[in-house]
């Protein structure tokens, strides 16, 4: 895998402190801004994006059952080419000593997994689905 690393998504206690604090210190317009009920997306060039996440709800996603100590209050996002490369990744993954969190599944947002690497890190593997 060439890490090609899109998205940071971070875990926050409190959406809208936090929303207030990132709109503040990126000074972005509105237009680069996305909400959805639990995150906001901030866009920037490139396709890069930092996300902000309920840390609850970032500790559902790592497979455990709530944020305690430990519980990683981040998500790094691995942008791959395709739905076949998301699956050979997370075949890597076992073999470099990972561990599959979710295997791939299809979403309105993309094909995407996640894995925990070896120190309990957490990524998350998406693919766009195809522009129609």
């Amino acid at each position: 895998m060439q890490p090609s690393i899109s998205i940071i998504t971070i875990g926050v206690d409190d959406l809208e402190r936090a929303f207030a604090f990132y709109r503040t210190l990126f000074d972005i317009s509105d237009d680069q801004i996305g909400a959805g009920e639990d995150h906001i997306a901030f866009f920037f060039d490139d396709g890069f994006s930092f996300v902000l996440f309920p840390r609850e709800q970032i500790a559902q996603t790592a497979g455990k059952p709530v944020a305690i100590a430990g519980t990683p209050g981040f998500v790094l996002s691995h942008q791959a080419a395709s739905p076949a490369d998301v699956d050979d990744i997370l075949r890597r993954v076992l073999v470099a000593g990972g561990a599959i969190i979710t295997e791939g599944t299809q979403s309105e947002w993309g094909y995407s997994a996640y894995f925990e690497d070896s120190e309990g890190n957490v990524w998350e593997l998406m693919a766009k689905p195809p522009a129609h």
